[in-house]
């Protein structure tokens, strides 16, 4: 609250109200974070003489006092210990709120859940309807339940704040570290469900694909999931070819694929095609431009033995690119793979913590070994787990 007297403030509303009246307009955007002083806040609350004790040790002078400790608490030092938890748990989340760059959330359907490593109920295709005749019983449809298992992991990070930074008047770096704490926490996410959607761990026996209970390859390349078009397709052997991402003929290819060999599993009559229909291309960022040029291309020229012919893209508007370097690092034919289908249908990203914020004080260990005011922990607990194979195709893009 940079230009008001926040001492006044203090002494005028008391602690408590203070601290009210602070998150009321943090809450409302009146006021940001930083808009705030660390520094001021200190001096507000009384701990400003012992924290510039930092300053005159390092002058040569001896420190006469303790810095920010609670041996004698007080309401003052409480309350800009609480305040500035609160002020440092915002910028934590603002940082992990910013989604720049970031496409988990278009890969994944959230499901907050309270139980780890717990069972999502599914079913078999029912079978279709059938022709009944006037004064006939109609026909009963079986069913068999099925099921995949989830998988979740706590993620976390502590960010420690030393006197230093408060006695110098260090907000702008304070902030900075926390939004940091928060960016990476995000993008700890962002890697694990890329990961996950592309089945990068299979390899090591962490699956994302858990059916009833047992963990399988997502993406098996027998073609036996029926989202696997490339090299080793024993099923769809009209499709057992690597597709190179070049133009818009590759992903018609594709979504052929997805009508003929993508079927339900119903136990009663015959498979039928699924209708689910390709919302996002998912690339690695070596195939973004290429992509891009494909999807948002307004005219497309088709080349016959008659000539040449332009025509509208068939593709414009119909499917949207998602690319991360996550894909990349993984490296060797992921630089060429790609994927097409409706993400959010088959994975699901099950919440048992969403990102939370917690402080501890001045009364730990690392107060007296390394001159820690407070100290953030921020974490989540969650993850990812492929609840279909039907709804993603995942498209061998160059040949081995």
């Amino acid at each position: 609250m940079r230009g008001q007297n926040v001492r006044e403030l203090v002494e005028s509303l008391g602690a408590e109200k203070f601290y009210r009246k602070a998150c009321d307009l943090l809450n409302e955007k009146e006021l940001s974070v930083d808009d705030f002083s660390y520094y001021e806040l200190a001096d507000a609350c009384d701990v400003l003489p012992r924290l510039r004790s930092v300053q005159e040790s390092m002058r040569g002078e001896t420190a006469s006092l303790a810095l920010l400790r609670e041996s004698n608490p007080g309401v003052s030092t409480h309350l800009f210990q609480v305040m500035s938890g609160e002020l440092i748990g915002r910028k934590v989340l603002e940082g992990y709120e910013n989604s720049d760059g970031f496409i988990g959330d278009d890969l994944v359907t959230v499901v907050p859940s309270s139980l780890r490593n717990q069972k999502l109920a599914g079913f078999r295709a029912l079978a279709g309807p059938t022709e009944v005749a006037e004064g006939h019983p109609y026909e009963e449809s079986s069913f068999e339940e099925k099921y995949v298992t989830t998988a979740e992991a706590k993620q976390g990070r502590i960010l420690s704040i030393n006197e230093e930074l408060i006695a110098f008047d260090q907000t702008g770096e304070i902030n900075r570290r926390a939004m940091a704490l928060g960016h990476y926490l995000r993008q700890e996410r962002e890697r694990t469900i890329v990961r996950g959607v592309t089945d990068a761990e299979s390899g090591s026996g962490n699956y994302v694909y858990r059916p009833n209970g047992s963990g399988s390859a997502l993406y098996a390349t027998d073609g036996s999931h029926r989202n696997w078009v490339g090299e080793g397709n024993t099923t769809s052997t009209d499709f057992d070819a690597a597709v190179p991402l070049v133009d818009w003929t590759d992903v018609e290819e594709v979504l052929h694929y997805r009508a003929t060999e993508v079927r339900d599993d119903r136990m009663d009559g015959t498979s039928r095609p699924v209708i689910a229909p390709a919302k996002y291309v998912l690339v690695p960022e070596a195939l973004r431009g290429t992509a891009r040029s494909i999807v948002n291309a307004t005219e497309v020229t088709l080349v016959s033995n008659d000539g040449e012919m332009t025509i509208a893209n068939p593709f414009g508007g119909m499917l949207n690119v998602l690319s991360s370097p996550f894909i990349d690092e993984q490296g060797g034919t992921a630089n060429r793979d790609w994927y097409l289908g409706d993400f959010k249908r088959q994975f699901v990203w099950t919440e048992i913590w969403p990102v939370q914020t917690f402080l501890q004080r001045s009364e730990s260990e690392a107060a007296f070994e390394r001159d820690v005011v407070l100290r953030v922990k921020a974490r989540y607990f969650g993850g990812i787990s492929a609840v279909d194979t039907a709804y993603v195709t995942k498209v061998n893009g160059v040949a081995s």
